[in-house]
């Protein structure tokens, strides 16, 4: 190999990221992702990434949660109370359905299902869940029972850290839920 096409290969190879600082990018700019979003988005194999991020938990650059049958990924800067809230606000309906009950304050059931545009299981389901996890409580308005955020400062400090990873461009509620907290 001639001088100049070595150092041509040198340099390509110095411009590439390398892949620790990747993986560690992507999990920056997307708090709770887990391995198979993480291997779309970063285009690597299954078992590179596992290679990393054990290396990486090792150093103590990121740290991880196991949480039913995933494992998600966070930076060392998420504490152990952010970690259920980040966590559903990957989930679209979750998302939607906190997003929501932030901007009405304490909407009942019909509300929601209007507001979310899902069924009425699929809504009840996600209320259980999000109820279980004590990120929302049930409430009772005009009679009806209804819902509101149970810790709005724990929301207001993950979306102070985190609020242009966790909304999306296309969500038409961003300012009334900025406005909310």
């Amino acid at each position: 190999m001639s001088t100049v096409a070595k150092h041509d290969s040198e340099s390509k190879k110095s411009l590439k990221p390398d892949r620790s600082s990747v993986i560690l990018k992507t999990i920056q700019n997307n708090p709770g992702i887990h391995i198979r979003a993480l291997m779309n988005l970063t285009k690597l194999e299954n078992g590179v990434i596992v290679h990393y991020l054990d290396r990486l938990e090792k150093q103590g650059v990121v740290k991880s949660q196991k949480h039913a049958r995933y494992r998600r990924y966070y930076s060392p800067d998420v504490t152990d109370s952010e970690y259920a809230v980040i966590r559903n606000l990957r989930k679209p309906t979750k998302k939607k359905i906190l997003f929501q009950i932030l901007v009405e304050g304490n909407p009942d059931f019909k509300e929601l299902v209007l507001k979310v545009k899902k069924s009425p299981s699929t809504l009840s389901w996600n209320l259980s869940e999000l109820v279980e996890e004590e990120i929302i409580e049930k409430c009772e308005k005009d009679g009806k029972q209804c819902y509101r955020i149970k810790d709005k400062n724990l929301l207001k400090q993950i979306f102070k850290k985190e609020f242009a990873k966790l909304l999306d461009e296309k969500f038409e509620h961003s300012e009334d839920i900025f406005l909310a907290l």
